[in-house]
């Protein structure tokens, strides 16, 4: 089943690229959380429709953001990966290309139920190994 949860991860990110929003949601729990680092967590929401309406925001704002997979991390019912981030600023023209944060998505019965970001990598690791 693990297997499974790294090419739904894959899925999502492949389809977040395209700005395929509702096919990126597609393995996500009806209740999802998505939970941003503290020091972006007022745009921490829960279910498919907000995060949408969060990735709509972040489109006014950058330009061809795209998240680049660099590794994955197989925990099971969690899938860690590490993100390089591209983008640039809509009005401002600002190149980012850069690891902003890391994601652990954790599943339960072939959805995704919570997306989690982290700052740092061995962070995200180490969330990710952390058993229920």
């Amino acid at each position: 089943m693990s297997e499974e949860n790294v090419e739904k991860t894959r899925a999502f990110i492949d389809a977040y690229n395209r700005r395929d929003f509702d096919a990126a949601v597609e393995s996500f729990h009806p209740a999802i959380d998505w939970v941003l680092p503290a020091q972006q967590a007022s745009d921490s929401c829960c279910g498919p429709e907000e995060i949408k309406r969060f990735w709509d925001r972040i489109d006014e704002t950058m330009a061809e953001l795209q998240l680049r997979p660099q590794e994955y991390v197989d925990a099971g019912d969690r899938v860690a990966t590490r993100l390089r981030h591209y983008g640039r600023g809509r009005e401002s023209g600002v190149v980012i290309d850069e690891e902003l944060y890391h994601q652990v998505a954790t599943f339960r019965d072939g959805t995704i139920v919570r997306m989690e970001y982290f700052a740092a990598w061995d962070e995200a690791v180490a969330a990710a190994k952390i058993s229920d």
